[in-house]
């Protein structure tokens, strides 16, 4: 018989609100370099931290110089912010 995968019920993924003023730079940033965010629902809102990492994470992966450094600014915002929550 094969075991079975041990599976942790009690862990839950938790969503940490963002500060407002994190939300409206990225929100900035995913209007300036629409290129980054083709996957995007044009409704779709940046609430959590982790929607702001998603942003970082584009504009490194997908954007040009410019988006690469605000993306590097977007994250020394965020950064105190995980040492904090995760």
């Amino acid at each position: 018989m094969a075991p079975v995968p041990e599976h942790k019920s009690n862990e839950v993924a938790t969503a940490v609100a963002a500060p407002p003023a994190l939300i409206e730079r990225a929100s900035e940033l995913v209007r300036a370099h629409p290129e980054c965010f083709w996957f995007r629902h044009p409704e779709a809102r940046i609430r959590h931290l982790g929607d702001i990492r998603l942003v970082v994470e584009h504009l490194r992966e997908y954007g040009d110089r410019r988006a690469w450094w605000a993306a590097q600014e977007l994250h020394k915002c965020l950064s105190p912010l995980c040492k904090k929550t995760c």
